[in-house]
């Protein structure tokens, strides 16, 4: 392909492959509703954007019209695609069709999927791979959600929703986790973990599927191909391939070692973000170096120097000395592991946690999960809930925040309240939030503009 057009080419999902592909030569257009420092950017670099949605905006000989799973397929470009038989095909297929060609690692998983294609992307790079990287989250070290390296080695965060992932079948492959999500697409978490399964049944028999064997979905869904197919697992479980051992939790580093069998692959380890999930993610990082015999002073870099992706516990100090974390947690689990990152950096701190709920249909599939999640925080500030792709009417109608107040009181124990406004909320935080406090701003949507809000007020005031 050597013209492609892009429908949604602002997006998270695809702009930093609009900006690879122009890197790579191609010729690229594209369409989105809202003129931003990445559109712009892309501009400068070449593309030919427009921002409002037109048949006519498919003008020229594309070689294909990529889109993302939000698009619906009445956009008028798709439609006039369509009707010129122009190869339309979604965001996964084209991820597909650019890294064919490359050695291909595949990171899945219901969580931790970001993190763990930034730092194995970032540790191949310090090993001297040169590879790509296609990451579903900011990455900042890179500047960028991806990375346009030599071209043989690609690393591609693989989603699950809408079964993405067929299309990034790894010549390995890491799973990090497998639980209940994205239940506006699957009818239920039965058919997700078939989803799974399928995925590893895909895989060549000699490609290594590196997994998290302490989660039991992953048990359940590796059964069938234990014989079959190249598992490897790790994890702290001592029945896992690579095992976890020597963990020292504390306030500004985790350092624990790697075994395989009686032999140390990684002795004393020290990693600079927190909680045993992003141990769990390092282990999976040093099992795939082992593998493949890299070299591993790529991971010691990485381990010395990375905080964390954009919007993973990123850490603010603010004017008057408030602490403020902010994190993308969405799913109760992300929620309630966030938790257990700020015991272990600020554990004489108390958490001030305010939470948007973002996506009706999770919301109301995992009220009771969301209730049990905010146990360790003092004090909880909640939105109201934000729509998200996926929600019906009879969602939107189904539940408020109050409910989801209620679910906390009840599994928690926490006190909790609503506020309708992000000023609101800063006025309180600001008057009544003192010091020694974690103001944790956590959910999917635009909760991080509370910091700036506060930051503001603090220069007017």
């Amino acid at each position: 392909m050597k013209n492609i057009f892009i429908i949604g080419i602002g997006g998270k999902g695809l702009n930093g492959i609009a900006q690879m592909c122009l890197e790579k030569g191609m010729k690229v257009a594209g369409v989105d509703v809202k003129k931003t420092a990445e559109t712009e950017a892309l501009q400068k670099m070449g593309a030919e954007i427009f921002y409002e949605h037109s048949a006519e905006n498919i003008y020229g000989n594309f070689d294909a019209v990529i889109y993302s799973s939000i698009i619906k397929e009445d956009c008028p470009e798709i439609l006039e695609a369509r009707q010129r038989k122009i190869p339309i095909i979604k965001r996964s297929e084209f991820l597909k069709e650019l890294t064919k060609t490359s050695f291909r690692i595949s990171i899945a998983g219901s969580h931790g999927k970001s993190t763990t294609t930034a730092i194995t992307g970032l540790s191949l790079i310090h090993a001297g791979q040169n590879p790509d990287i296609y990451c579903g989250a900011f990455v900042k070290e890179l500047g960028s959600y991806n990375r346009s390296g030599a071209g043989k080695i690609s690393v591609v965060e693989s989603c699950e929703y809408d079964r993405s992932f067929f299309d990034l079948i790894g010549d390995a492959t890491i799973i990090t986790s497998i639980e209940k999500s994205h239940l506006e697409y699957y009818k239920d978490e039965a058919e997700m973990l078939v989803a799974f399964r399928t995925f590893v049944q895909k895989h060549s028999d000699f490609a290594p599927i590196i997994v998290n064997g302490d989660d039991i979905n992953i048990r359940r869904v590796i059964v069938p191909y234990q014989n079959s197919k190249k598992i490897i697992t790790y994890g702290f479980n001592s029945s896992n391939d690579y095992l976890i051992k020597n963990i020292s939790l504390e306030s500004d580093k985790t350092t624990f070692s790697v075994y395989k069998g009686k032999h140390v692959v990684v002795k004393d380890l020290s990693i600079k973000i927190p909680g045993l999930y992003n141990v769990l993610n390092f282990t999976a990082l040093v099992a795939l170096f082992n593998e493949f015999s890299f070299n591993f002073k790529g991971i010691g870099e990485v381990a010395k120097n990375f905080y964390g992706i954009g919007r993973r516990f990123e850490i603010s100090q603010v004017a008057d000395g408030k602490i403020f974390v902010d994190d993308f947690a969405h799913h109760p689990t992300q929620v309630k592991n966030l938790f257990y990152g700020l015991k272990q950096f600020y554990p004489d701190h108390k958490i001030c946690a305010v939470f948007q709920p973002r996506q009706y249909n999770l919301i109301k599939n995992f009220i009771r999960e969301y209730g049990q999640s905010f146990k360790l925080a003092d004090e909880v500030i909640l939105t109201d809930i934000v729509p998200a792709l996926g929600d019906t009417e009879k969602d939107i109608n189904s539940l408020k925040s109050v409910d989801v107040v209620n679910s906390i009181q009840c599994y928690s124990g926490k006190k909790a309240k609503v506020y309708h406004k992000f000023e609101e909320i800063v006025t309180y935080l600001k008057k009544s939030i003192k010091t020694k406090t974690i103001i944790a701003t956590i959910g999917a949507g635009d909760i991080y503009k509370i910091k700036d809000l506060y930051v503001k007020k603090l220069k007017f005031n």
